[in-house]
């Protein structure tokens, strides 16, 4: 047998590894103790090397003193021998010495271990508080070993972007500096925007605070718009859009503050809530907006919306109401996801059903857990929610003690208008509500899709929700809490309960996990134009993608037919692009599938159902929008839209606060 050159298997054995494990996330690294009895040997001139016998492998352990039996072989000439019991330190050594010396061997080196890395940043608030973004804790995000994969594009100045449908954001906050867009303005009464007029350019949060004059107003004082048992309280300032902003995005490893969970992710902020929160009407236009979709020229406003030139590829909402999905928020919400843009929403903070718009179809409705995995006791939960996150808890409640497991940002100390720019803590300021428990997952979404932007939002939730870890089935309080029931009219629970699939989504978030696969490709495929008997149409898999770095390989296939079909041919069957004539009658279910050049692969199926035969056309998939449990409302056109919203912005004056039943407010406590 020739000789083996050395370069070329050290390419081997490193295309082999990267069909193994992702390269970007693992790594060799030394194990603390370095003993086993596993050894990797790459053979020289083996005479099979694909089955290396057992009677060779006595007779190389009789030659070098050390009795060992064979064991998997890899590939490339190497196989795995297993030692009588486990080598360390020089004694392992010494075995490694004799086998490379050994005429039959060509190396050998001990089966080590891999891990995942873990990035670890330097800003002084990640090593101190930012519990939710590491592993000690059940229900943390473990993201910093995501961070090893993706930090959500190469740079702050390119990066996904994710809009922020909030408050408005403190653009002079130091630790956002440079991660925010200018964005966009859009509440529409002067009232409650604070700054005396309608939509513009400026999407600063100016304060939302409550004045003792604001609640006598007949704009605010039958609006349960204030603080107190009654409601009918001044308030401060929430800061609330600066709060959710940077938990997204806030400056990461820059020796400063606190880390964003999308460490290069920016934000573009849509500010729709002001003082006692916002319009149904000004937060669908933002939406719109925020995705880069046609907003008409406004009707009532002096101020028309310039272009949305760098449109979001992920939307927070954290912000809701009690209600159903309605007819307005299923088509904006259709029309948003149809055009490849995510909506990430908090579920609600009443322990009722998930509220609007995280109960809409196609919408990742995130619940709140405590640090130790259990339903925080505020969350909302049902079948709508899609995946649970860290939503802040406070264990010690005695006056003096800290809330250790509150949720660390961005803020700003200004009881009304704006003050210092800060952070919040465990004593003075603590930050917890289902509102922070969405960002996090839509930075999670952030960092997938700034490895595979071929992915939707259905295919970004669906990976999401796979990769979720199980919710404990035990806590850290005694006695033990119940567990959560299904929300009924009824039952309020406002209260600790052990988290089951069917209330409060597919499991925990994890980070790490999530971006993993997203690493996989996306397969998208459609059918282009109308089916008919023998008609020759088009497969287009075009929109489909791999990870960053990686090559597409494209398979088209027949699944099945029915209702008499013949099995149509494919032409071009390994192109992105191909064509088929379609069956004379009944249908056909075709395959894309997409490989990568480290053997990933994701399939989708379209069916060619004949005009005039119960169908209309071929089908797309995935779907524009993930559907959890098959609920939601209407639709109406968008034109109807703007001119229903815009007609009842001043008309159909809605109130919002926290306990209120028909509100917008954003989640928090």
């Amino acid at each position: 047998m020739a000789a083996v050159n050395p370069s070329r298997c050290r390419a081997l054995l490193a295309l082999l590894l990267a069909g193994l494990l992702p390269a970007a996330l693992l790594a060799a690294s030394a194990p603390s103790d370095d003993s086993t009895d596993r050894i990797i040997v790459k053979w020289r001139n083996a005479p099979n090397p694909s089955r290396i016998a057992e009677a060779m492998v006595q007779q190389l352990g009789a030659r070098v003193g050390s009795r060992m039996t064979a064991g998997r072989t890899i590939g490339g000439g190497m196989s795995v021998l297993r030692l009588d019991r486990s080598r360390s330190g020089a004694e392992l050594q010494s075995v490694l010495a004799s086998l490379r010396a050994d005429p039959d061997v060509e190396a050998a080196e001990p089966d080590g271990r891999v891990k995942a890395h873990e990035y670890l940043p330097n800003d002084p608030g990640f090593a101190a508080g930012q519990w939710y973004l590491k592993g000690a804790q059940t229900a943390a995000l473990r993201v910093t070993t995501a961070w090893d994969v993706s930090k959500g594009g190469p740079s702050p100045l390119d990066s996904v972007i994710v809009a922020v449908i909030d408050t408005g954001v403190r653009f002079d906050h130091p630790d956002l500096a440079g991660k925010l867009l200018p964005g966009f303005d859009f509440i529409s009464a002067p009232p409650t925007s604070g700054d005396g007029d309608t939509w513009d350019t400026d999407a600063s949060d100016n304060g939302d605070f409550l004045t003792a004059e604001d609640l006598a107003s007949d704009f605010f004082k039958n609006g349960s718009c204030g603080g107190g048992p009654n409601h009918n309280q001044p308030t401060s300032s929430s800061w609330h859009g600066t709060r959710v902003s940077g938990i997204i995005a806030a400056n990461t490893d820059n020796a400063v503050g606190i880390a964003g969970a999308g460490f290069n992710i920016r934000v573009l902020p849509a500010r729709a809530l002001g003082k006692c929160g916002g319009f149904d009407s000004d937060v669908l236009a933002a939406m719109y907006w925020a995705a880069g979709l046609t907003v008409p020229p406004a009707l009532l406003f002096s101020t028309d919306l310039p272009v949305n030139t760098t449109p979001a590829q992920i939307i927070n909402m954290s912000l809701g109401s009690s209600s159903a999905c309605n007819s307005m928020y299923s088509t904006a919400v259709n029309d948003v996801t149809s055009h490849g843009v995510l909506i990430v929403a908090s579920v609600g903070n009443d322990g009722k059903a998930v509220g609007s718009p995280a109960n809409c179809p196609g919408v990742l409705g995130v619940a709140g857990v405590r640090h130790a995995g259990t339903k925080v006791g505020y969350s909302a939960l049902g079948g709508r929610a899609s995946i649970a996150a860290p939503a802040g808890n406070c264990v010690n409640v005695n006056p003096g003690e800290p809330c250790l497991y509150q949720l660390d940002t961005t803020t700003n100390d200004g009881p009304q208008g704006p003050g210092n720019n800060i952070y919040t803590d465990q004593f003075l300021r603590p930050n917890y509500g289902t509102s922070f428990a969405s960002p996090q997952a839509a930075a999670v979404a952030g960092l997938m899709k700034a490895m595979n932007p071929a992915l939707g939002p259905a295919a970004i939730i669906a990976r999401i929700r796979s990769t979720a870890r199980p919710f404990p089935s035990t806590s850290d309080t005694v006695p033990q809490p119940p567990v959560c029931q299904p929300p009924t009219l009824n039952l309020v629970q406002d209260y600790e309960c052990i988290c089951t699939t069917e209330v409060c989504g597919a499991g925990l978030l994890y980070a790490a996990g999530a971006v993993n696969e997203a690493l996989r490709p996306a397969a998208v495929a459609q059918v282009v134009g109308a089916v008919s008997s023998r008609a020759v149409v088009t497969l287009d898999g075009s929109h489909s993608g791999v990870s960053t770095g990686r090559s597409a390989f494209y398979q088209w296939s027949v699944v099945s037919t029915s209702g008499g079909a013949d099995t149509p041919v494919i032409q071009n069957p390994t192109q992105a692009m191909a064509t088929v004539t379609s069956p004379a009658t009944g249908s056909a279910v075709l395959r894309l599938t997409v490989t990568d050049n480290t053997g990933a692969t994701d399939t989708a199926d379209v069916t060619l159902t004949i005009v005039g035969q119960g169908g209309s056309s071929g089908s797309t998939s995935p779907p524009p929008t993930t559907d959890i449990n098959g609920e939601g409302g209407g639709a109406v056109s968008w034109p109807l839209l703007l001119l229903l919203s815009t007609a009842t912005t001043f008309t159909l004056r809605r109130r919002f606060t926290v306990s209120k039943a028909q509100a917008w407010t954003p989640f928090r406590r």
